[in-house]
């Protein structure tokens, strides 16, 4: 139903399809209502102050008041009257029923006021033990959120003075000195400088550097990507590892010399290995121990017991290595000397331990794998005339799982099972972790027991001379599955299990549907 109606805010005609509409737009809708709502607060005030009058000339010469009839009095709120009660600037008793408050004190509480001061000349002392919002802002370079954010987490004390809020200083360099980190942004880029460099929309940089993980800086709501990392994933620059240094990098970042970068690694033991012939530095202990140094956090003492400690374990080392006598065995956790098998037999090799050739040899696995794995699981490890010796049982602990299993002598690789059973490579990993497949690995690669997988892949083929599937009879005598397992219940027809798969008796199905045909006919 179209109406013709006036609206009742601009005046234009309109067609309005209900009785009850009074606007041409929500546009108009909308200024009414603001409107509205402006003169319903307009009355309310007014309803207020209106209030007042007759409780101010009630008072007359009371010489008790009630915190309402105070608040009255001076023109303020009653929680205003509430706070400069529980803050002492003037007397008041609360009874069980209520607060009374003397008009003699009201006014003693102006005859020791302090001179008045503008309350904009009113400014934070720069000098005194706390800072304002405006200034850790500015020292710590957070936005306003953040710092409130971490000053209620960390219950921060405030400070006020009159309607100026500050926080104790202490407890802010406390809680927020962790903020303050070294930021050289010749080291960056912002998201504007990746976009004009490689041609990328705002879009793609984030896109980018979610999907690569590239470390990232924000200061003052602008974003810092690492300059490095940026570059050697776009191929203008090494390539880096993001969590570890090599000598060269540690050199080039920090302008040490060989000679310094090993002082730090051998006195503060930070962690490394050795990936072919490059020592890799863990990153995140290796900057750590630098802005310590550089920020005086660490004082001469701690350095003297790092380096005594360092000192004392040369000396244990040098003692193991003076008391082996003649067999010259030494123990040393982080070594990676080589050498061949040839020269292992000729040194001769200490009892219940075996090298690394051997390792690789009789578990089928790359020298460079048996090196890597041994160090990252720390094996007990033993050094006689420089070569490497590990403790048998403990490589058979953790190289066991490579050996072939015993009594499988035919096997798929992940290839032929992929391509047999045309399965996807998340498919078969699936497949053969549901179903328990016997594996081993040769030289970094999967094998898997043929002829589990067949059994998988075709159930009950152990037992298909005399055992039907539940879908074999279903196609034999064309029924569906219900009927299938209503006859195997009632007639009590033999049954094997083969893993999740039930098979039933051929010649019990084939007796009773026969006995079905002859009924029938």
């Amino acid at each position: 139903m179209d109406i013709q109606k006036r609206c009742q805010w601009c005046g234009k005609p309109f067609i309005a399809h209900k009785m009850t509409t009074l606007y041409c737009s929500t546009s108009c809708i909308d200024k009414a209502y603001k409107t509205k709502k402006r003169q319903k607060i307009k009355e309310q005030v007014e309803d207020e102050q209106h209030a007042t009058l007759p409780i101010v000339e009630s008072i007359g010469q009371k010489p008790f008041l009630s915190p309402k009839e105070a608040a009255a009095l001076l023109g303020i709120s009653l929680p205003t009257i509430y706070r400069y009660m529980a803050q002492g600037m003037f007397k008041a008793m609360r009874t069980p029923a209520r607060t009374i408050i003397r008009w003699s004190d009201l006014e003693a509480w102006f005859d020791n006021a302090p001179a008045y001061v503008k309350r904009n000349n009113r400014k934070h002392k720069i000098d005194s033990d706390s800072y304002t919002m405006k200034e850790i802002c500015e020292k710590f370079q957070v936005t306003r959120k953040v710092a409130m954010r971490r000053i209620e987490h960390f219950d921060i004390p405030k400070i006020y003075e009159g309607r100026n809020v500050s926080f104790s200083k202490t407890a802010v360099d406390r809680y927020f000195a962790q903020l303050i980190e070294d930021f050289n942004k010749e080291d960056y880029y912002t998201i504007q400088q990746i976009m004009e460099k490689y041609d990328m929309s705002y879009t793609a940089v984030i896109s980018f550097a979610a999907r690569h993980k590239i470390p990232r800086e924000t200061r003052h709501r602008e974003v810092f990507y690492s300059k490095p990392h940026v570059d050697s994933l776009k191929g203008n620059g090494e390539a880096i590892d993001p969590l570890y240094y090599t000598y060269k990098e540690v050199m080039v970042k920090y302008g040490f010399s060989k000679d310094q970068v090993s002082y730090y690694l051998h006195t503060y033991h930070i962690d490394r290995f050795k990936r072919g012939s490059l020592t890799m530095i863990n990153r995140k202990d290796f900057d750590k121990i630098i802005s310590e140094r550089m920020n005086g956090s660490l004082t001469i003492a701690e350095i003297n017991s790092k380096i005594e400690d360092a000192r004392d374990l040369r000396m244990e080392i040098e003692q193991i290595e003076n008391n082996s006598g003649s067999d010259n065995i030494e123990v040393i956790p982080y070594l990676d000397d080589e050498a061949t098998e040839e020269e292992s037999i000729n040194h001769g090799k200490p009892q219940g331990y075996i090298n690394a050739e051997e390792i690789a040899e009789r578990y089928k696995q790359s020298k460079k794998w048996v090196h890597y794995l041994t160090r990252q699981k720390k094996v007990p490890r033993i050094q006689k005339a420089g070569i490497l010796f590990y403790d048998e049982k403990a490589i058979e602990e953790l190289f066991g799982k490579y050996a072939s299993v015993e009594g499988i002598t035919e096997w798929y690789t992940t290839d032929d099972i992929e391509e047999k059973y045309n399965m996807t490579a998340v498919a078969r990993r699936s497949f053969t972790h549901r179903h328990n497949i016997p594996t081993k690995k040769e030289y970094g690669i999967t094998y898997y027991s043929k002829l589990h997988v067949d059994f998988a892949r075709n159930p009950g083929m152990q037992y298909a001379e005399d055992y039907y599937m539940v879908e074999q009879i279903m196609a034999k005598y064309h029924v569906d599955r219900e009927t299938v397992y209503g006859i195997v219940r009632y007639k009590k027809i033999p049954s094997v299990k083969d893993g999740q798969y039930s098979l039933y008796l051929k010649t019990a199905i084939d007796k009773f549907f026969a006995s079905k045909v002859d009924d029938n006919t």
